[in-house]
């Protein structure tokens, strides 16, 4: 049930977004949300897991639709295994896989905010017990374009977990807040338009 209504969150924050999308049309143009770009690479996270300070990395690709929504599937994995506390003294592992939604706003221009959301099922190691956990993680911050074919991002939200069973953990403690860089590589095709004026059309470039 908690799974259904996470999935059902997604797709109301999708079609928020494409609201979003239909209202930057009014300004930029009239493009839709047609297929507009392939991109894909890697996102750097530093989180804390219960009192422990954390690396986590991952990778991801997506298709961009309007030059502006951006919809994929990714992954992540702690890179740093450590002993979850002194008393259990258990190594601790974790990793998910995510659906990627985000949304850039005015992405012609060198930096511009973005949103996103993503949601996943993994999976949770204290010593030998392994169990199945939904990890959800809403994120806000900026995008640099750097070149056409490589965006840099800077972003933060707070990772919720739920569905943990394991003796000595809870979804309190695997949940917090994250800072994240990303490396986008890729491709968008395509101009942003904006309306006919009377006098003469005007255009942004990538």
């Amino acid at each position: 049930m908690k799974y259904t209504k996470s999935i059902l969150l997604a797709l109301a924050l999708l079609s928020s977004l494409q609201i979003f999308a239909q209202k930057e049309e009014t300004v930029i143009g009239s493009r839709g949300l047609g297929f507009s770009g392939i991109w894909g690479g890697y996102k750097h996270q530093l989180t804390q897991f219960g009192d422990k300070t954390s690396y986590v990395n991952g990778g991801w690709f997506g298709l961009e639709f309007g030059k502006s929504l951006l919809v994929g599937w990714g992954h992540y994995s702690l890179i740093d295994q450590f002993k979850w506390d002194e008393i259990q003294n258990q190594e601790f592992d974790m990793r998910w896989k995510q659906f990627v939604l985000q949304y850039g706003f005015k992405n012609f221009k060198a930096i511009h905010p973005q949103i996103g959301f993503e949601i996943g099922r993994g999976k949770v190691e204290l010593g030998d017990v392994t169990d199945r956990i939904l990890v959800m993680q809403p994120s806000a911050g900026v995008e640099i374009n750097v070149f056409r074919w490589f965006h840099f991002g800077l972003d933060g939200g707070y990772r919720m977990v739920r569905d943990v069973s394991v003796a000595g953990l809870s979804n309190e403690a695997l949940s917090g807040w994250y800072g994240q860089a990303t490396l986008k590589f890729g491709f968008s095709w395509g101009r942003y338009r904006s309306k006919k004026s009377p006098s003469r059309p005007s255009h942004y470039e990538d």
